[in-house]
Order: structure tokens, then sequence, then C-alpha cells
């Protein structure tokens, strides 16, 4: 027994490719400043260099996609924490990037976020085992601009035993392809093993940072996996109709991926199209409304369609608190994104606000609920023994299953969710605790943050040095880190 999700037929795929096709060769794709221009140029698209825009033939397009392969590795610092893209495996639940702000869970004020808030993020994200991929959380604002992405990289790297997406990436390649030989040994080890991937975001609508682009080639030619991420905000920079944005943010990413083909041949490329809405009251983004679920599921097997992995935001809340409008937001996103099969849920672990704020004791109460959708979704076994036929005959009329060897022993293995935050306690002992959801994920986070000690940090000193050089970390950081 297993839940099946799905919301296009094979006539609403095509569809879509066809119309994203028609709008890459008739308007094209801005990529102003990039090497890729002279390149598309000779594969046969029509380049005006310009203005930096390219109209892509669809067989160039199509071609371009065939060599993204749909197995995808994201290496942790060692096997037990490798997480594989690929048909038949499970969603797999990560962060969001780059927030601005923390809500403090000790003064429960809103404030720019810290390096010292960075590491905490990562640390616990780390230990929550619902989580399976660290991104760089939030943007560290303490930290001179022009030195933070390698900081926050250093961080990251330094202290997450899982695989790194780097939403803000160094502005310069170089550094970062030094990095991946101190994090796996040698080029070729990072080949086999990528320690990190990159996150490209285009520009909505239809245009892609030239340079940005090259950068992202840089490390996919070293191996790095590349998730292209598309945010087109449904009534402001793609069409208000949830197939209006559907199908530019597709077309947006049929030219990165065919761009990065032609400047990384054979780059590992994931598919993130993450539609959103431009609430028209307020005039902000909205992640968590109905329409953005409806894009983001029809995204991911529209990718899956075309043979790439997908990742969408899966637990995004407009909330601004660890409320109900939480709880809700971020479970019916996260159930419908999971269920038709997105490979990586980002939107994200910790997140709320619109993905502007991190409330570290989130963390927590978000991998309750990817447990929760792990259940629900998982496989159950319907055979005749696992319906212990023979058991309810031995126990008979009016009998019970709580003696039972295999009650016990099912149990402990697992058979049951055993949630860590959600009480079942009867009414009379939940008034005695006095803990409520928030209470009890704090405590679990200081517990996970405890336990890191017992686990220690993914790099010996020496790398870590060899990083803090690359990476610009002062001796006043240092100390902030605990270095």
């Amino acid at each position: 027994m297993r839940a099946h999700m799905t919301w296009l037929d094979e006539a609403d795929k095509r569809s879509f490719v066809e119309e994203a096709l028609g709008i890459l060769q008739r308007v094209g794709v801005e990529l102003k400043g990039s090497a890729a221009l002279s390149v598309l140029a000779d594969l046969g698209a029509d380049v005006d260099l310009s203005s930096g825009v390219v109209r892509f033939p669809p067989e160039l397009v199509l071609r371009s996609v065939e060599a993204c392969p749909r197995r995808v590795l994201f290496a942790g610092a060692s096997p037990e924490h490798d997480v594989v893209l690929d048909e038949g495996e499970p969603a797999h639940f990560c962060s969001s990037g780059c927030a601005a702000f923390v809500l403090d869970h000790e003064t429960g004020i809103r404030r720019p976020s810290t390096l010292t808030d960075l590491q905490a993020a990562t640390i616990l994200l780390d230990e929550v085992p619902e989580v399976d991929v660290m991104w760089t959380t939030i943007t560290a604002g303490d930290v001179p601009v022009e030195v933070r992405e390698l900081v926050v990289c250093y961080v990251v790297l330094t202290e997450a035993h899982k695989h790194v997406t780097l939403v803000d990436s160094p502005s310069q390649a170089e550094p970062l392809l030094r990095i991946m030989d101190i994090v796996s040994g040698d080029a070729e080890a990072f080949r086999e093993r990528p320690r990190f991937s990159t996150l490209l975001t285009a520009a909505s609508p239809l245009r892609i940072d030239g340079p940005l682009l090259d950068f992202h080639a840089a490390t996919a030619r070293r191996g790095a996996p590349v998730e292209v991420y598309t945010v087109p905000m449904a009534g402001a920079t793609s069409p208000v109709t949830p197939a209006g944005t559907i199908v530019q943010g597709l077309a947006e990413f049929l030219a990165v991926a065919t761009a990065l083909q032609a400047l990384a041949p054979g780059a590992r490329v994931v598919m993130g199209v993450s539609g959103s809405v431009m609430d028209m009251r307020s005039a902000g983004v909205s992640y968590a409304a109905p329409e953005c679920t409806l894009m983001n599921v029809a995204c991911v097997e529209l990718a899956h369609h075309l043979g790439v992995p997908a990742a969408v935001p899966g637990l995004a809340t407009d909330a601004k608190y660890a409320g109900l409008q939480a709880g809700y937001e971020k479970a019916l996103k996260g159930l419908a994104t999971a269920g038709v099969g997105a490979d990586v849920l980002s939107g994200g672990v910790g997140m709320i606000d619109s993905v502007n704020t991190l409330f570290l004791p989130q963390i927590v109460l978000d991998a309750e609920v990817a447990g929760m959708i792990r259940r629900i979704l998982g496989e159950v076994d319907t055979r005749r023994d696992e319906m212990m036929v023979d058991m309810i005959e031995r126990v008979g009329i009016g009998g019970d299953f709580l003696k039972e060897k295999d009650t016990a022993r099912r149990l402990r293995a697992g058979e049951h969710f055993a949630p860590a935050i959600s009480s079942r306690q009867a009414y009379d002992q939940w008034v005695a605790d006095g803990r409520d959801e928030v209470a009890r994920a704090r405590e679990r986070m200081d517990a996970l943050l405890a336990a890191r000690a017992e686990h220690g940090r993914p790099i010996d000193d020496a790398a870590r040095a060899a990083l803090a050089g690359i990476c610009g970390i002062t001796a006043e950081m240092k100390r902030a880190l605990g270095d």
C-alpha cells in the first residue's frame, strides 16, 4: 500500500514542454555577458551579441536536457550521509537559504542574522535526522559583505556532515575550486563524490545573469551539481495564472540547462522551479499560497517527464511565528510536494516569514512534520503475514494484543510513528505537563545541540585551517565560532 499523487496527465506534460520550447524559440532568454553566447551560436542558436538574447532551437534544448543525468549524488562528508536523487528514491528534506533575519527564541524579537546564528542553525540541522541536505541557511549579516559568502561557506563545510548546497556562492570560482580539493582530497575525488552543490537563480522573467552562469559552469565542470532555481512570482514577474507561471519557469530552466550543457557537457543539473504568488493586498510575496503548491507539484512532474531531478519548496510558510498558520501551511504543501515525488524539498526546515526568517525551534517542529509525511507516504506491507490473521484468530473475541510479543517487537522497530513534539497525553496530564509545542521543541533543540560534542566536526584540523585561509576567517571570527 502506497500513496500515488499526480496532477498532470501526459497530454498536459507534452503541452507545457511544447509551449516552453516555443517561448525559447520565439522570444528567447537574455544571457548577457556569458561565455555561453558564442558556444550556443556555434550550436545553432540565434544569438544577438549586443543584447545577449539567445533564441534556442527546440532540438538543441531537448538534446541538452537529455544530457543531464537523472541520477545525481549529493555526497556527505562520509557515505552514511549521502543522498541520491533518482527514480524510486524517497523525497529528501532540507533547509532554505540566506535568510536575512532570525526570530530570537530567547527574546521573541526578530533581528538581523549573525555568524553565530549560522553556526547554531547548521549544527542543529546537521543533528536532526529528518533533514537530509544542508543549505547555507542565513546570511550572517555581521560579517563584511565582501567576504561574507566565503565565510558562510567555511562555517557550513566545517560544521555539516550532510551534503551542502551553497546558495550564496562566492563571486569568483577559483576559491571554490580550491575548496573542492580540500574537502575531498583532490579534483577527481570531488567529481566522484561532490561534497557540495551550487544554486543558480534565474531573474524572472527570462533573464539569467551571464557571469553568474559562467561561475556555475566552472564548478559544474569539476563535478558540482547545480540546482537551477527560477523564482517566477505570479502576477508580478510571471503571468497571474498557475499555468502561465509554470510554462515561464519551465522555459527559464530549459534555457539554463541548455547553456550549462554547452559550457560544461554532462553537467549534473537539478530543476528547481520555485513558483510564488504576489499577494495583491500586501504587495508581498507568498510561498505558501495554494497556487504555489499547484505550480510546484506540476514542475516536479515536468522535471521527471524530462528526466531530471526536481527540487522545489515544500515546507514554506508565510507565517511570522510558530503557530497554527505555520503548521497547516507547511504540512499541506509538504505532503503534496513529497507525494508527487520531489527529489528535494526546500523552502524550508526552520524557516518562517516567506523564507525571510529563521526560527531555531522551528527546525525541530518541521522535523516532526517531515517525519509524519514520510510515514504517510511510506510503503505499507499488505501481505497476509502483515495482516496478522493468525494472531487475530488466536487472540479471539474480546481479547487484547498488548501481551503479544509481536506487539512490543514491532513498536520497538518503529511500526508506529513516535512523535517527539506532539502530545498524545490525556488532557489532565497535558495540563499538568504545562508545555506547548514550542517549549517541547526548545528542549529537544537544546539536547540536539548538546549532542554535537559527541559527534565532532566533519573535517580535521589541518583541512579546517586550510579552509580558514581561503575563506578569510579572522581571529575574531574564530573566537566567535569557538575555533
